[in-house]
C-alpha cells in the first residue's frame, strides 16, 4: 500500500518586508525578512550565507555561486537562476514559482518541504540529494539528473521528466502516471513500487531489452 502523503508545508513569511540587495554579500552572511527585486550588478560568489523569510522577484540570480547556503521560508518568483551553483545547500520551506533553473546545480543538496511549479529546469543537477516532500509540478525537466538520491513523498506531477536520469534513485511510491517522457535513464531495481500509466508501460518495459507485440 503506497505511503499516504501529507501536505507539504508552504514558506511562513511576515505580512511586512523590507525591502534589500544582494550588494557586498560575503560568506556566512544572514538575510532575514526581506524582498529582493534587482540583483546585484556583479557576480555573486559566497558561501555558507543563510535566507530566512525572504522573498525574490523578478531577480536574476543565474550563475551565482552560494554553496552551502541555507534557505528558510523562501519564495522565488518570476527568477532566472538558470547555472545557479546551490551545491550542497539546505532548502527549507521553499517555493519556486515560474522560474528559469536551466542548469542549476543542487547535486547534494538537502531540501524539504520544496515545491516547483510552472519551472523550467531543463539539466538540473540534483546527484547524491536528499529530497524530502518536494513536489515538481508542470516543470520542464528534461535532462535533468537525480542520480543516487534519497527521497520521501517525492512529486512529479505533470512534469516532462524526458531522458532524466534516475539511475540509483528508488521511486517507490512516486506517481509516474501524469508524467510526459518517452525515455528515461534507470535500472530495473530503481521503477520497484512506482506508479505508472498502462501508456507508459510500453515505454518502460522497452528499457530493460524487452520488445512488446501487439499481435
Amino acid at each position: 500500500m503506497a505511503k499516504k502523503k501529507r501536505a507539504i508545508q508552504k514558506p511562513d513569511l511576515p505580512d511586512k518586508l523590507d525591502t534589500m540587495t544582494l550588494e557586498k554579500l560575503t560568506d556566512q552572511d544572514n538575510l532575514e525578512m526581506g524582498v529582493i527585486q534587482e540583483a546585484t550588478s556583479h557576480p555573486i560568489h559566497a558561501e555558507h550565507i543563510r535566507f530566512e523569510q525572504m522573498h525574490f522577484q523578478n531577480v536574476r540570480l543565474n550563475e551565482a555561486m552560494l554553496p552551502f547556503s541555507h534557505w528558510l521560508d523562501v519564495i522565488f518568483e518570476n527568477c532566472d537562476l538558470s547555472g545557479i551553483q546551490l551545491q550542497g545547500a539546505r532548502l527549507n520551506r521553499v517555493s519556486f514559482r515560474n522560474c528559469k533553473l536551466a542548469g542549476a546545480d543542487l547535486d547534494q543538496a538537502i531540501m524539504s518541504d520544496v515545491t516547483w511549479t510552472d519551472c523550467q529546469a531543463p539539466y538540473l543537477l540534483c546527484n547524491q540529494a536528499e529530497l524530502r516532500d518536494v513536489l515538481f509540478d508542470q516543470c520542464l525537466l528534461k535532462g535533468a539528473n537525480f542520480i543516487d538520491v534519497s527521497q520521501d513523498h517525492l512529486q512529479l506531477g505533470t512534469s516532462d521528466i524526458q531522458d532524466v536520469q534516475f539511475t540509483g534513485t528508488s521511486l517507490n511510491n512516486v506517481d509516474l502516471s501524469r508524467c510526459t517522457f518517452g525515455y528515461i535513464h534507470l535500472e530495473e531495481q530503481n521503477l520497484r513500487g512506482a506508479v505508472i500509466a498502462p501508456e507508459q508501460a510500453s515505454a518502460l518495459i522497452g528499457l530493460f531489452g524487452v520488445n512488446v507485440t501487439d499481435e
